[in-house]
């Protein structure tokens, strides 16, 4: 059974999760759900005479934030036709997809809209102890304008058009259980499709409730639009310009660039694509990362808060909520694979308002924390070498090489 610890993790390094600090044979003292200290292993031995958890080889980080995905996504599974029929059996793949999400180090993710109400369901299953499961915020049903993007999305969005249903729309997500509220207005290659009215009345609708707003946007004139009517983050943002991204700056909005998804996507089209008739598909995929690739850092550069979210559900990808890979293309466009690390912790517990529980390696906080084999924050890809990992001061994921949950 897993347990909460007492005692101190000691490893190689800790990195804070602020995008700066990193302390060399850190150490970090758990007490119950919480953190007691983090600093030098030295200097901790001193002041508490805990039991010794020693990980050597390792880096301790928080744990990472997934601030996009869509739980029970199945398109591209083997059995596809069986899990879109059978709720019980999809119930089973939800679960272990979860569980897989936790292995990857990711101990938070918001959902971005998916259907019959699992986001609701699995925090309440999680709560329960029924399943493990990372700790979940779900916008339940995504909106969009009738016929809009997403909307053959069946059960996971809703069609509203004008003010008044838009506003309904709005308190309905948030009577049923809505942590927050998931507009889609755009994608790169399609024009704005809420007007400027609907925003407004969204975004004035979940603030007057407490809940955050996420736009799905990638066009020019729709994201300004999204960032005018106060959106508090832009999801995927494929075609942000400097200027955008300022005002978002100045607005305290945040950017999730989804960068990896578009890239894997744009592999799977290449090599699997025969037909010229998606030729349109092809070229807009190779266009938007491209763009990722040549304003990736601009935009970093502006002082934007930038978080990580995968999307990859979308894509049936193979992994669950990689977050890892998310960083390295981070990394790749220019930021330092600590700067990464952060966009994937303390950012997105700042994204969601949380930056006082989760994100960070601070006295006080919540201890979802990872253990990694080798340092991230000179390649980026340990990220993906995830020996153990604590949430909430329970160790719920250990590899096969260490022995520290039973």
């Amino acid at each position: 059974m897993a347990k909460e610890e007492k005692g101190m993790l000691v490893a190689d390094r800790v990195i804070v999760g602020d995008g700066k600090r990193v302390i060399e044979q850190g150490a970090v003292v758990l007490d119950g759900k919480r953190i007691r200290a983090v600093g030098t292993a030295d200097e901790l031995r001193r002041r508490f005479p805990e039991k010794e958890i020693r990980l050597e080889g390792c880096t301790l980080m928080p744990g990472m934030i997934d601030m996009h995905t869509h739980i029970g996504y199945y398109y591209g599974e083997k059995n596809a036709d069986r899990l879109a029929e059978d709720r019980m059996l999809r119930a089973y793949f939800i679960g272990k997809r979860m569980e897989d999400t936790l292995k990857a180090g990711v101990t938070t993710i918001r959902d971005m809209s998916s259907a019959d109400g699992v986001g609701r369901a699995l925090k309440e299953a999680a709560a329960a102890g029924y399943i493990r499961a990372p700790r979940i915020f779900t916008s339940l049903k995504g909106l969009c304008m009738t016929g809009g993007h997403g909307y053959g999305m069946t059960g996971a969005v809703e069609e509203v058009d004008g003010v008044e249903e838009i506003r309904k729309a709005v308190r309905r997500n948030i009577r049923d259980g809505a942590d927050c509220i998931k507009l889609l207005d755009s994608e790169a290659y399609r024009g704005e499709e809420f007007n400027q009215e609907e925003l407004d009345a969204a975004v004035e609708e979940a603030h007057r409730f407490g809940c955050k707003v996420a736009a799905h946007a990638g066009y020019g004139p729709s994201m300004d639009m999204c960032i005018q009517a106060g959106c508090d983050s832009i999801e995927h943002g494929t075609h942000l310009s400097v200027d955008q991204a300022e005002r978002m700056r100045d607005n305290r909005q945040t950017w999730v660039p989804t960068i990896y998804v578009f890239h894997y996507a744009y592999e799977l089209v290449q090599k699997a694509m025969t037909d010229e008739s998606l030729s349109s598909n092809r070229d807009y995929l190779k266009d938007t990362v491209e763009t990722y690739r040549d304003q990736f850092k601009k935009l970093y550069d502006t002082g934007v808060l930038v978080a990580t979210g995968t999307d990859t559900d979308a894509c049936s990808h193979p992994k669950a909520s990689p977050v890892a890979r998310e960083c390295a293309y981070m990394v790749q466009y220019g930021i330092s694979p600590v700067e990464a690390i952060a966009c994937a912790t303390g950012n997105g517990a700042k994204a969601l308002g949380l930056s006082d529980s989760l994100g960070l390696l601070r006295e006080g906080l919540l201890a979802d924390i990872i253990a990694v084999k080798g340092n991230p924050g000179e390649d980026i890809r340990a990220l993906e070498d995830v020996q153990a990992v604590w949430q909430e001061g329970t160790c719920v994921y250990e590899s096969e090489s260490t022995h520290l949950c039973q």
